[in-house]
């Protein structure tokens, strides 16, 4: 998963990259507007991912079904799943 995240990062970076470089040029492929709210829609959408899991982690996952405490110091899966 981090290897998926960082590989999506560095190819918005270099799509952002080239666009500032075209712009430098006079080039224009998107205007900076839509730029802006491709930005802040994107952000929202991290936003309300994050929340929803945290919500999920919190609200409906239930935590006592994953592991035996009955087996010493480190967690065991419990047995039959």
């Amino acid at each position: 998963m981090k290897t998926f995240i960082g590989i999506l990062a560095v190819l918005i970076s270099l799509a952002f990259i080239s666009l500032l470089v075209l712009r430098i040029w006079d080039i224009q492929i998107i205007t900076l507007q839509a730029i802006i709210r491709s930005s802040k829609t994107l952000v929202v959408l991290g936003i309300a991912a994050v929340l929803l899991i945290v919500y999920y982690g919190a609200f409906f996952r239930s935590s006592e079904r994953l592991y035996n405490e009955d087996r010493g110091n480190r967690a065991h899966p419990k047995a039959g799943q």
